[in-house]
């Protein structure tokens, strides 16, 4: 069995290494393969062909995905997504599913079905309106702007005051972008990354807060961890989150609040796990690897 790693690192970083040793361990073939070299081309009669640079490529049964790559453009997005529509077409189990991955790609989209499957999520905004976005933010007069796609907490900004946030907005506009903003909700001085694998809880952490003037939590950003046995009610929202969304791993983010109890933060379909091993000692790449090799056997 072959089992491939797509990134689009022209080396694999620490978690697809982590992976294509496991996979490797396992007896089975593994395989990096860089997302911007894979093609695809049909022909008149509907057949499809997979070229990893200018070679077809040898047939792989499973791969997982873990980064597209930083697009700059909207045709490099959906040509990666509809390459990788065209390797599940071919017969290969793709992990995440290309489905779910677009669903938790987009932030506000994900909330949005998140919302209506009953799980708590904070009030959420995506608007190219400066007007609309400015009222927002006076209502609430504390809120965070985000990238609409983004990872590790970069590029998110939290603001008290709507006139700071009008420039942002501003800015945001003359360069094509959407504005993305989202309450800010006070939490305690942790969030909680519940990490689920195949239906269950793998493990998770509480991620504190320990830079003076800082509210992010991330590893990324200075955050620490510390292992976490959740409430099941959390492990049951992390559950159900990667449910409606489709996904078969996955990094939950859930906050604990003091009036609305815990609510959902975002839902990452390719999360890191260098904080997750440091808190918990818990490595996921075996169980992730074992997830995609039983799906192959289907």
């Amino acid at each position: 069995m072959r089992l491939a790693v797509i990134h689009d690192a022209k080396k694999p970083d620490a978690p697809s290494q982590e992976l294509l040793e496991v996979i490797k361990n396992k007896g089975l073939t593994p395989v990096f393969l860089r997302i911007s070299s894979l093609s695809t081309s049909i022909d008149g009669c509907g057949r499809a062909t997979v070229f990893y640079g200018k070679h077809k490529l040898t047939r792989i049964n499973g791969a997982i995905v873990r980064s597209i790559g930083t697009t700059t453009s909207i045709e490099q997005y959906v040509r990666r997504l509809t390459l990788l529509k065209e390797l599940e077409r071919e017969g290969v189990v793709v992990m995440n599913p290309v489905d779910g991955m677009v669903k938790a790609r987009d932030k506000y989209g994900a909330l949005s079905f998140l919302s209506r499957a009953g799980l708590r999520v904070p009030e959420t905004i995506v608007t190219e309106d400066i007007g609309l976005a400015y009222d927002f933010v006076a209502k609430f007069g504390k809120a965070v702007i985000k990238p609409l796609i983004g990872s590790r907490g970069y590029g998110s900004v939290l603001v008290d005051n709507p006139e700071i946030a009008f420039r942002i907005f501003k800015t945001l506009v003359s360069f094509n972008q959407v504005i993305y903003v989202q309450e800010y909700i006070e939490k305690k001085s942790y969030d909680l990354r519940v990490f689920i694998v195949d239906g269950g809880v793998l493990a998770s952490m509480q991620r504190f807060i320990t830079k003076p003037g800082e509210w992010r939590t991330n590893v990324a950003q200075g955050g620490k961890v510390k292992a976490y046995n959740p409430p099941e009610e959390v492990k049951e929202m992390a559950i159900k989150a990667c449910e409606v969304l489709g996904l078969w791993y996955a990094g939950v983010d859930i906050a604990e609040t003091d009036n609305r109890g815990y609510v959902i933060f975002e839902v990452n379909a390719a999360p890191d796990w260098q904080g997750l091993a440091e808190a918990t000692g818990v490595r996921p790449a075996e169980a992730i690897a074992e997830t995609l090799i039983k799906r192959c056997k289907r």
